[in-house]
């Protein structure tokens, strides 16, 4: 099972398997606790996650 995550402090989703305890934000180098950080979803594959990141990010670009 995989988890989508927010790094809290660039901001930058990320995915992250939900046996993880931490997670190293490749944009920011934060090291993240899995415990600590925000979940925006759940999938049951890498490649579902991944396409929720996408299109989480599709939706941010949109403007308001």
């Amino acid at each position: 099972m995989y988890v989508v995550i927010v790094c809290y402090r660039c901001g930058q989703l990320l995915l992250a398997k939900t046996t993880q305890k931490t997670r190293r934000c490749p944009r920011c180098e934060a090291r993240l606790v899995l415990e600590k950080v925000k979940k925006v979803a759940h999938a049951k594959s890498a490649s579902e996650a991944s396409s929720l990141i996408r299109a989480l990010k599709k939706k941010r670009k949109q403007p308001s």
